[in-house]
C-alpha cells in the first residue's frame, strides 16, 4: 500500500477508506478516530443466553485499577512476554497458552491506543483460560515498544508516526509466528481487534486469508471495496455512542452479506468507546461481560474444529 498525504479534517469513510484501501499514514488518522462520534440504531439482535455459566476469564463486576483478571502465574496456563522476528525489526508482544499437551486455536490481539497494557496481556490470558493460545502484537514495537515509551502522550506520538503498511507488515509476521506455536492449531487462527486495533483487523483480514474468524470491538466500518476479499467470519461489536452512523452500519451490513462470509454485528447499549478495558472509566462491566460471552460463543463456533 502507498502511503498518502495526511488531511486534518477527513471524514469518517474517507479517513477508514484511506486507512484500509490507499495506505495512508496514521499521524492525521489517529486525532480523526478519536474526534468522530456518530449516532447508533438498532441492529441484528445476538441473543446471550439468559443464565450463562461461569465464563473463563469473565470480565470483573466493575472497573479495577490492577487489569488483573487472571493473573501470570494461574496453573492452567503460561504466560509471559515474548520477542520474535519480524520483516524489519524484532517484535514485541505477550503470549498466554493454555497447559496440557492438546493443540488449540490461536487468536492474535491488536490492542487499541493506550497500547500493550496490563489490560491487554490479560485478555490474552483470559484466552488463553478459555482454551486458546493467544498472542498480543506490541504495535509500538517498532519504537521500542509500550513499557519503553511509559508515557501515554508519548504512546499517542508514537502511534501517529508509524504507517498502516508498518502495522499491516508486523501483523502478518505475528500471525505466523502465532501459528508457528506447537500447541496452536496452524488451520484455526482468529483475529481480536480492539478500537484502533479493530480498523486494523478489518485491513489484516483483506489481505490475509490465514484468519478463520474474526472479533471487531469498535473498530471503525471499513468501506465496502475492502471487504470483496474478506474469507474470516466476522463479529463486529459496536458502542451504542460510538463512531459510527446507521446508514454506515446499513451499508456494512449489505457489504458482508455480499461477501458471503458469516457475519453479525452487536450495539452494546449504555456503553461508549473502550467500554471493554476494565482499567478505563469508560468501563461498563455489563456490556463487557455480554461482549465476552458473544465473542468466545464466535470463535467457539468457527474455529472449534
Amino acid at each position: 500500500m502507498r502511503v498518502g498525504g495526511q488531511a486534518p479534517r477527513l471524514g469518517r469513510r474517507q479517513l477508514l477508506r484511506r486507512l484500509l484501501v490507499g495506505g495512508a499514514g496514521v499521524g492525521a488518522g489517529l486525532a480523526a478516530l478519536r474526534g468522530l462520534r456518530g449516532r447508533s440504531e438498532g441492529a441484528p439482535a445476538l441473543a446471550a443466553p439468559a443464565s450463562p455459566p461461569p465464563l473463563p476469564g469473565s470480565p470483573p463486576d466493575r472497573r479495577t485499577t490492577s487489569g488483573v483478571t487472571v493473573p501470570a502465574d494461574d496453573p492452567a496456563i503460561t504466560a509471559g512476554p515474548v520477542a520474535y522476528p519480524g520483516v524489519i525489526t524484532r517484535l514485541l508482544g505477550y503470549l498466554s497458552t493454555p497447559q496440557g499437551g492438546e493443540v488449540y486455536p490461536g487468536i492474535l490481539v491488536l490492542h487499541d491506543t493506550p497500547g500493550l497494557t496490563e489490560h491487554v496481556r490479560d485478555l490474552t490470558r483470559r484466552l488463553a483460560k478459555a482454551g486458546y493460545v493467544a498472542l498480543a502484537l506490541d504495535l509500538l514495537s517498532r519504537e521500542g515498544g509500550t513499557a519503553a515509551l511509559g508515557d501515554p502522550a508519548k504512546v499517542s506520538a508514537a502511534l501517529g508516526s508509524l504507517t498502516v503498511p508498518q502495522y499491516l507488515q508486523d501483523a502478518h509476521s505475528s500471525v505466523r509466528y502465532l501459528e508457528s506455536q506447537p500447541l496452536a492449531a496452524k488451520t484455526r487462527t482468529g483475529l481480536l481487534g480492539l478500537g484502533f486495533g479493530g480498523t486494523l483487523a478489518w485491513a489484516l483480514l483483506s489481505q490475509n486469508a490465514d484468519p478463520r474468524a474474526a472479533v471487531v470491538f469498535d473498530g471503525g466500518i471499513p468501506p465496502s471495496s475492502a471487504l470483496a476479499r474478506l474469507s474470516a467470519a466476522v463479529l463486529a461489536i459496536f458502542a451504542e455512542t460510538g463512531r459510527h452512523d446507521a446508514a454506515e452500519l446499513s451499508e456494512l451490513d449489505a457489504a458482508m452479506k455480499k461477501a458471503g462470509v458469516p457475519w453479525q454485528y452487536k450495539i452494546e447499549p449504555r456503553a461508549g468507546p473502550g467500554f471493554f478495558d476494565d482499567t478505563r472509566d469508560r468501563y461498563v462491566p455489563a456490556a463487557a461481560k455480554d461482549a465476552w460471552q458473544l465473542t468466545l460463543n464466535w470463535f467457539h463456533a468457527h474455529l472449534a474444529a
